[in-house]
């Protein structure tokens, strides 16, 4: 609040501050009364008939001044706490008018992995990258588990676009021309082969590069995000891998002038950045005001998209100890979605486990598996699973698929499908480590798309750091309208009628 000055109505005046008998002798009364000059006194104390209508005004100071002073500490109480508010909100106070925003889906699709020619295609995320790239006037910041953009673990031909994305990110070190102020927050490793490329970057002085590492036991971060210049930006399932490029088959959506959200997402990267400047690797609890955001799951933003229809949207967040007020945990936006779904919930993951895995310990972990079992058996929900298999798939995951499955095979009017999704590789690929898999994390129903950026078990979201973007059709009399949700699923659909997509069955070998 402003400084105020307090002023007096009168001119200051000497004030006699002895007392003044209230019945005096007759000579007293006198001499007080005589044409001696008179003490100086306060004017609430000057003869009635002197001054009667002065006094009515100056003896009233006695109360307006502790009556003013009141007033405005129960306005500094009162307002105070909204002008605190309001300061770290002003920006993201939601609006009933639709806030312009451009997007489209991105996908990577693995070198001989291919589809018919009339199947969905949609710009490629080494396009959104370097699209990215161009648009970038001041600010890059990235959040992404490791940085192995160059080839050096094999010989391959297809390392080419990482390498070529970790020159031009490179440049922005080169001496005597304007530079962007990147940022680069990764996951803290030991092994310090999956830093490498951001070290480099650190020591060229082309990018500024943070290892956070959350404080409970096995967190993680592995969130993938671009934020551009606050207003654009990618989040999806892609590492800063030059296999995220040509050999793994990955999905995200790409943001362009999209200030609000952008600014809304720049408040998770905030806290990554923090994290990773703490040495002392301290949480919040809770996190400053600064972090708050009004969009969640009961309040999302209103977006106009691509200014041809409109949604309803909000970013989700885990673990909850890095879930600041007023955001969505990632997985209440996700049992959300399940729950609301009326016709079908379709999903593709990499991984599907009811389980948490840490170390050695295993705990039962049944909140996503339990709402899909009861959206299939009490509503008559269509559920469709397309889970990947790669060679390192854990043959575990199928028990508790199987299991999933088998209340379709029980009860006949539940619906349950569940499919394993196969990149093909031919013997130069399977020489490529960690490469040829399905790495999509998404889920679409009748109404709503999801699009996030972890594996489907219990640690990822209890205790690493992931996000999610929840966009929901708003006009839902005009079934024909084409959306971004309608995007998802028309990729859903080519992958589960793809020949890459096999039921699921005992004993399953690549």
């Amino acid at each position: 609040m402003s400084d105020r000055r307090k002023r007096g109505c009168m001119p200051e005046v000497t004030v006699d501050y002895h007392a003044v008998p209230l019945h005096g002798t007759p000579t007293e009364n006198l001499n007080r009364n005589s044409n001696s000059t008179p003490t100086t006194t306060s004017c609430c104390r000057r003869p009635a008939a002197a001054a009667a209508e002065q006094n009515s005004l100056c003896c009233g100071h006695g109360y307006i001044i502790p009556v003013f002073i009141l007033f405005v500490l129960v306005l500094i109480v009162l307002l105070l706490p909204w002008e605190t508010l309001n300061g770290h909100m002003d920006e993201t106070t939601p609006v009933e008018k639709p806030l312009p925003c451009q997007l489209q889906l991105v996908e990577t699709i693995p070198i001989g992995l291919n589809y018919t020619h009339d199947s969905p295609k949609f710009l490629s995320t080494f396009e959104a990258w370097q699209l990215l790239l161009t648009k970038a006037k001041a600010t890059i910041d990235i959040a992404a588990p490791y940085w192995t953009l160059r080839g050096v673990d094999v010989n391959d031909s297809s390392t080419q676009l990482g390498e070529q994305l970790f020159q031009r990110l490179l440049s922005n070190g080169d001496p005597g021309k304007p530079k962007l102020r990147i940022r680069i927050a990764l996951n803290k490793s030991l092994e310090s082969s999956w830093h490498a490329d951001a070290r480099i970057f650190a020591n060229y002085g082309a990018a500024q590069v943070v290892a956070v590492k959350l404080a409970n036991e096995g967190g993680a971060l592995h969130t993938k995000l671009w934020i551009v210049d606050g207003q654009h930006f990618y989040l999806g399932s892609a590492n800063m891998d030059w296999r995220s490029l040509t050999q793994v088959k990955e999905l995200g959506v790409l943001a362009q002038n999209c200030p609000q959200l952008g600014r809304d997402l720049s408040k998770i990267f905030k806290a990554y950045w923090q994290l990773g400047s703490d040495k002392d690797t301290i949480m919040p609890k809770p996190w400053p005001w600064s972090y708050y955001t009004p969009y969640n799951l009961r309040q999302p933003m209103l977006i106009r998209v691509n200014r041809n229809y409109t949604m309803h949207a909000y970013i989700s967040s885990a673990p909850p100890p890095l879930t600041a007020s007023g955001r969505t945990h990632d997985l209440d936006a996700i049992l959300n979605c399940i729950d609301t779904a009326l016709e079908f919930v379709h999903i593709a993951v990499m991984d599907y486990y009811p389980l948490i895995l840490l170390g050695g310990k295993l705990e039962f972990w049944p909140p996503i598996d339990n709402a899909l079992r009861k959206a299939a058996v009490e509503r008559g929900v269509a559920v469709k699973l397309l889970i990947s298999w790669w060679k390192h798939s854990d043959p575990n995951e199928d028990n508790y698929l199987r299991s999933l499955q088998e209340l379709s095979t029980v009860d006949h009017q539940v619906d349950i499908q569940i499919r394993r999704f196969i990149v093909p590789s031919d013997e130069q690929q399977l020489k490529i480590p960690f490469a040829r898999v399905n790495h999509n994390a998404y889920m679409v129903t009748e109404r709503v798309a999801y699009i996030g950026t972890s594996n489907w078990s219990g640690e990822y979201f209890t205790h690493t750091a992931g996000v999610g973007l929840v966009l929901a059709d708003v006009d839902f009399e005009n079934e024909t309208q084409h959306t971004l949700r309608s995007d998802l699923l028309d990729v859903f659909s080519r992958d589960w009628h793809s020949p890459y997509a096999l039921p699921l069955k005992y004993n399953l070998r690549l």
